[in-house]
């Protein structure tokens, strides 16, 4: 009971913020979204709760949590980097690193309970690569400017398609197990909410308030559901 009253209460706080990040970026917007992006990792913490008591995905759940706990971190730099701007690559960077720690923490999650072989996880992990390079590779066509920040742009995008790779995996190997769908999917829609908060970053008019909107509400959507794997993972 107390999981479903935490989730409702977190989606019901984390879709006020997404309102609210339209308007900008504001102390009180950064305390808004600390607190939203703490209900998703209390998910998460009681998610685990629930499993415990029949003895399941104790190590799955813990992993998934400290990813969480890496995203809320990197949450709160990534609107530190908008209230101080004078000190905006110190965050930024920082944001980075925190959700890239985020998605090893997840990574590690799918490939652990999985138990995913060896050879699965290095295919993973080219593909992911690819796709960081081609990220790069490809910013004239998105029309975005990396500039100093190529190379952490690179890692961590190579990061954040190998949780959804890993996932796909689990889900193609599992027989489509409904904890490695929803890892799948929140990873899918983790990757969306990056897309266009590269183009935030790193673009131009690509920072209306509607993109702030669409950002945050495909995050959320993403932390909930890789939260909410849990429940749901043998």
């Amino acid at each position: 009971m107390a999981y479903y009253i935490v989730l409702s209460i977190g989606v019901i706080v984390s879709f006020i913020f997404c309102l609210k990040r339209s308007k900008g970026f504001s102390i009180s917007n950064l305390l808004y979204k600390a607190v939203s992006s703490l209900f998703y990792l209390l998910t998460a913490v009681f998610a685990l709760i629930n499993r415990i008591k029949t003895g399941d995905a104790q190590a799955f759940g813990s992993l998934i949590i400290m990813g969480g706990a890496f995203g809320l971190v990197g949450d709160i730099m990534l609107d530190l980097k908008g209230v101080y701007k004078q000190d905006e690559r110190v965050y930024l960077h920082s944001g980075f690193i925190a959700f890239l720690i985020g998605h090893i923490f997840y990574i590690s999650a799918v490939v652990y309970s999985m138990r995913m072989k060896w050879w699965l996880v290095l295919i993973g992990a080219l593909v992911a690569i690819g796709g960081g390079v081609l990220t790069v590779a490809s910013a004239n066509v998105m029309k975005v400017h990396y500039g100093a920040y190529r190379k952490i742009v690179a890692v961590y995008t190579s990061f954040l398609l190998m949780t959804a790779v890993v996932s796909f995996i689990a889900m193609l190997v599992s027989h489509f197990d409904k904890g490695y769908i929803l890892m799948f999917v929140g990873a899918v829609l983790f990757a969306l909410s990056d897309v266009i908060l590269s183009g935030t970053f790193f673009g131009r008019g690509k920072d209306k308030k509607r993109h702030y909107f669409i950002n945050h509400f495909l995050y959320y959507a993403a932390q909930y559901m890789i939260a909410a794997s849990i429940m749901f993972i043998n």
